[in-house]
This record gives C-alpha cells, structure tokens and sequence, in this order.
C-alpha cells in the first residue's frame, strides 16, 4: 500500500533521487488531469499523459524530424556544432509585418535582432545630386531630422564636399556709412542704433554727436587732514572752483595743481581748580575767545565731603568721600561690606543706637561673617525649647483634641501627673518626655503619632494591636528560643537549620515545627506517588489530556480547503490525518497553523464527505 498525499509535494528545488517512475504494462484510465508519467515495461516506452486517456510517447534516441513548426515570429531553431551539412535544405520563412517589397534610395531601414528589416522608408524621393538656395539653380532638396549637411571652410562659408562639389554662402558686401561726421573740441559721435536684415547683415547705422558744455562748476570736498585736494590730470579745461567762507582755492598753471584750503577756527579751554565755599570745589573752563563757564562740587551735611588740594597754578586735585561721622536717615542696604563699629577711646560707655531702620545683610559664605534672620532660623529649626509638666491624666495643656496647643518640631513636656489621656497615649509616669514630631497647628486635633513618647524609667512591656497603644518597658525572654546579649540584643536560638531554599518540581519539603511556631527542621524528599495512591489519577489524567486535544470530521465533496477551529491557544500543536474508512490509513495534507486558535487543511482536489479524520494535540 502506497502512502497516499493529498496534496502537492515541493522539494525546494532540491534533487529526486534514486527513484523511478510509475511501472505499468498498459496504459492506465480514468485519471484526471494531465502530466502523469508511466513507463510501460512490455514495450520499454517512457509515457505521459495529455488528458482524456491519451498518452504521448517520449523518445529518447534515434528518428528522424520530419517538420519543425515555428508559429511565433520569436521562434528558434537551433542547429548544433555547427551549419546542417546534409544534402537536405532547410527553409525558414520569418513573419515581417509594416515593409513593402521594392528598391529604396537614401532610406531610413530597420532591423531587429534577428537581422530582419522591419520598416523602410525614403527620405528625399531620389538621389540628391543638386541644391537649390535661394535664387541659385538647382534642385529644391528636403533636410529632415536626422541627417547632415557638412560644410567646410570659407571666408562666407564656402568649401567642397567630398572633394567634388563646393557650397559658397556670401554676404552683402554693400558699404554702411554713418549719418553724423562732424566733431568739435567739445563733442564726440556715438552709435545710437544698428539695423539688419533678416539674414544678420548690417543695413543702417544711426551715429549721435554729444557736446560738452563749456563751464561746469563743481564743489569738491576737503578730503586730506592737510586741508587740500590735488589733481594729477594735466587737463583741467572747463573746470571752475569757487570758495566760501574761510576756504580758498589756489591753482598753479606751472604745475597744473589746484589747492583748496582752510583756516582752523577751533577754540582752545583749560580747567582750572580752585576753592569754593564750604565742602565744595570749583572747576572753570577758561576758553580762548574769552568765553568761561564753571562747574561747582557739593557735599551733603555728615553724608558726602568735597575736597580741593591746589597743585600749581590752576592745576589740583578734588576728593569726595565720607566725613568722619556718616548719618544714615533711611535704611542701609549692605551687599558683601562688613561692618564694625568702635569707639575711638574703647568701648563705649553706653549702647549706641547705630541704625534707626532695618540692615539687609546676605547671606554668610565664612565662619566671621554674620548671618542673617533666615540663616539663623534655619539653624535653630528642630531644636526643641521645654514648654513645661504635663498632667497626662487631664490632658493639661491639651496635647490633643480640637483645642490642642501649637508647637514646634522638637517642642517637648515632661509628665508630672499620670495616665493616659483618656487612652490617647500608652500608661505614662512622671518623668516620662512627650515630642512633637513636626509643627502643630492650634486646634488642628493632631493623631498620636505626631508625638513620639520617651518613657524614661523601667516600665513593665504590655501588649496590644498596634505600637502607639502598647505599653514599651522591661520585659524577660524564654530561654528556649531567645538569646539576650548583655547589651539587651535578643534572638532566636539557633535550630542548626542549613540555610538554603527547599523544594522544587522534584522535590517536596518536611518541616518540623514546635509548639512556639519556630522551624526546628528541614529537609527535603523525591516526589514519588504512584497512581494508585491517587484517587482518579487516570481519569483526570484523560480528562486532562481531552482538554489539550480537539478531533473533527473534513470533507464535503466540494472544497480543498478546511478550518478548524481547535482554540487551544497555541500554535504548539500536533496535526495527525488518517482515512475514516478501510483501510484507515495515515494521509498527508498541507497543514498551516493558521494562528493560536485555528489550522488550515488544503488538499489538491475535494475531498468526499468526512472522508478524512483530523486530530488536533495540543503540546507545552
């Protein structure tokens, strides 16, 4: 029994070997489509099929080719190592389409790859033995896109063409004159316009005369620091200067130099120093046209000090600064200065009141500069000041409820008389210290934990559901489980288990556990159950595998292509096909996993009502 595929085999290009085909001593019927190959083993033929029952032989070697049909004009007839050397003629008529038979001068043709021509057209009608130019005789000859004409040499283009025949283009050789000749001194002639025909010969020039005025006045600029402009041109024809105010202009005809200069009106001050009136200095700018003006130098009363120390002359020196004693009457910024007060004799006998306003100081960077009100909060911030007893049995001062006092973080009570507020704190005795955790608001009702309660003698430990209401104090551990260092460290003994992590899939863990809730031991031990010791271990162990598998019936007598849909989950499945009747065998079909939940079947042709039995496994 062959292994039967129900759909194609692809070998990815890779080799069939050691196989042979179909061996059959008649030719089979009744298959369906064509390209089957049988060999028949009674005549030794190599078959294949071409549909309807018929089979077509193929030769392998000897015969004779008597007719080779070439229907495409693309066709190809190869003739190995070489020409056909028989007494036979070979005749290969190729299709041409688009050409007319006949003899074609000066044509444009064209050929294919295989040498055909395809098209072939005239260009000129004839041979071109003439041309005709203008009013030359000749023949009118066409130039179409394409070809060439070559000309060579010449003054107006003039040369021979292969040696025989010469093309001579010459230009109007008329005369052109312009229409204005005449010049003076004073003027010049210039083109105004050209004109030319049609093929770019020059017939008319039109020349204009321009005629200098005779007198031009012109303003020139000083432009050197010596006052004076030289001309180094010989030709100062027509030129005239004139000069205003100061200004004059002088021209040398020898050296043909025109020097234009001016007189310097600057005026010239000094400044003399000179005593003013009390804290004060004057300043007077003395000019040489006998023009003066001062300027005057005031202090402010025990604010500013002006002072004048006469060199020579008018010549001295002014000083402002500050008189010995400074009164400041508003406020006092100080950015980086140090200030230090002292009395000339020592020691003042009496605080002086040195600043009436504020005094902005910055921030110290060093230990001797003094800081300022925010550095020095910020460094007291968190330190705590006494606020006095407290009575923990009337809540006196309120430490909490609506009417809790403020305080600050660190602000701290010492208890005077016992209790425990009602239940808001654990049992406290005198001696005992109460801080605040943080800033209080006023009447904010703050929750136990924004104090911290420092019992300062030996109280018993109680117990309780949570740390705020359990009593701290003196407590004794039991030796059998605790170790107590003389520093008061407690710990459990040591049960000399081996640290280590216990259990895993292979393993389970036994544990010994005392009446104290300590691990005393551990171990571990192979998981090994049989299934008996299990109670419905098959069973589950089918229902189990039920729910990783799914079956299906496919096969309608039509489609090729089935889906199924297994929703496993995974594409980690396992696809099994057998046949649903004798002799039930294995079947091979395309299987494409479609996605997690789907596969898809495929067959060549269809397959008939659930012919095929599908088994769907899930694996993990």
């Amino acid at each position: 029994m062959a292994i039967a595929y129900l759909t194609n085999i692809d070998l990815s290009n890779n080799q069939l070997k050691g196989f042979k085909v179909d061996n059959q001593t008649s030719d089979p019927t009744g298959l369906a489509g064509e390209g089957q190959l049988i060999y028949r083993t009674d005549t030794n033929e190599l078959k294949y099929h071409i549909g309807s029952n018929t089979w077509e032989t193929i030769t392998i070697a000897g015969g004779t080719v008597t007719s080779v049909d070439i229907s495409s004009s693309t066709g190809t007839i190869t003739v190995g190592g070489g020409p056909i050397t028989n007494a036979g003629t070979l005749t290969v008529n190729l299709p041409v389409t688009g050409v007319t038979a006949g003899s074609y001068t000066s044509a444009d043709i064209t050929v294919d790859t295989y040498g055909r021509i395809t098209s072939a057209t005239s260009s000129g009608g004839g041979t071109m033995t003439s041309w005709k130019i203008g009013s030359t005789t000749g023949t009118d000859q066409t130039v179409i896109d394409g070809q060439t004409v070559d000309v060579v040499g010449g003054t107006y283009i003039s040369g021979s063409v292969g040696g025989t025949r010469t093309v001579t283009l010459d230009h109007d050789a008329t005369t052109r004159a312009d229409s204005t000749s005449t010049a003076s001194s004073n003027s010049f002639a210039v083109v105004n316009s050209v004109t030319t025909n049609g093929t770019g010969h020059v017939t008319g020039i039109d020349v204009k005369t321009v005629t200098v005025p005779d007198n031009n006045t012109t303003s020139l600029p000083i432009k050197n620091s010596a006052g004076t402009v030289q001309f180094t041109s010989t030709d100062v024809t027509g030129l005239r200067f004139t000069a205003s105010g100061a200004a004059s202009v002088v021209f040398t005809p020898a050296s043909q130099l025109i020097t234009i200069s001016s007189t310097d009106t600057n005026t010239t001050y000094t400044l003399p120093v000179s005593a003013g009136g009390s804290n004060s200095a004057v300043v007077t700018l003395d000019g040489s046209s006998g023009t003066d003006s001062t300027v005057t130098f005031e202090g402010t009363t025990d604010e500013i000090a002006i002072t004048e120390t006469i060199v020579s002359g008018t010549e001295g020196t002014i000083k402002i600064g500050l008189p010995d004693d400074v009164t400041i009457a508003n406020d006092l910024t100080v950015d980086g200065v140090i200030i230090q007060t002292e009395a000339s004799s020592g020691s003042p006998a009496a605080p002086l009141n040195i600043f009436a306003g504020q005094v902005q100081v910055p921030t110290a960077t060093a230990g001797g500069n003094a800081p300022n009100l925010a550095q020095v909060n910020l460094l007291i911030s968190g330190v705590g000041v006494f606020q006095g007893a407290y009575n923990a049995s009337t809540n006196s001062p309120a430490l909490s409820g609506s009417s809790n006092v403020a305080l600050n973080l660190g602000d701290y009570f010492v208890v005077s008389v016992a209790g425990n507020n009602g239940g808001y704190f654990p049992s406290l005795e005198p001696g005992d210290f109460i801080f605040a955790d943080a800033a209080i608001g006023a009447g904010s009702s703050p929750a136990v934990s924004a104090y911290t309660v420092v019992q300062a003698d030996a109280n018993i430990a109680g117990s309780g559901t949570t740390d705020g209401n359990t009593a701290k104090g003196v407590s004794g551990f039991d030796s059998a489980n605790f170790t107590v260092s003389s520093n008061g460290w407690v710990q459990l003994n040591d049960q000399s288990i081996t640290v280590a992590t216990y259990g895993s899939a292979s393993k389970t863990v036994a544990l010994a556990i005392n009446a104290d809730g300590i691990t005393t031991t551990a171990a571990e031990q192979d998981i090994a159950i049989t299934a008996s010791q299990v109670t419905d271990f098959c069973t589950a162990v089918d229902t189990c595998v039920a729910d990783n598998g799914v079956t299906a019936n496919i096969g309608n007598g039509s489609a090729t292509a089935y889906v199924i849909n297994h929703l496993l989950g995974t594409r980690n499945v396992i696809v099994s096909c057998f046949r649903n009747s004798s002799p039930w065998d294995t079947v091979f079909m395309d299987v494409e996993r479609t996605d997690t939940n789907n596969v898809t079947l495929r067959t060549t042709t269809a397959l008939t009502t659930n012919e095929v039995s599908v088994i769907i496994t899930k694996v993990t």
